[in-house]
């Protein structure tokens, strides 16, 4: 894709690669790359759906992580009072309305 810079940009862009230190022919690529890169840094990540492969792909790595840290806190985890049970106790009276 071609484009064109109106003269007053192209004499911004040169005064940067000489401050930048660019030079040479690719020098206006080189000052183009460096702030695409930096605006870049400054944007949030897209956001997007995931796709079903990642979802799963995803859920295995956290099942494995917890059945990783159960194994090794068995003294930690109760399989007949699990983490939701305690959270559900703490945090709810008994008709299930938050404390």
């Amino acid at each position: 894709m071609a484009t064109m810079l109106k003269p007053e940009t192209e004499t911004r862009i040169a005064d940067l690669a000489r401050r930048l230190g660019f030079a040479g022919p690719d020098a206006v690529e080189l000052v183009l790359h460096k702030a695409l890169d930096d605006l870049e840094a400054q944007t949030a990540p897209e956001c997007r759906k995931m796709t079903p492969e990642e979802i799963a792909e995803e859920y295995e790595l956290l099942s494995a992580a917890g059945r990783r840290w159960r194994e090794e806190n068995p003294d930690k985890y109760d399989e007949n009072n699990p983490p939701s049970k305690v959270w559900q106790d703490e945090l709810y009276d008994d008709q299930g309305l938050p404390k």
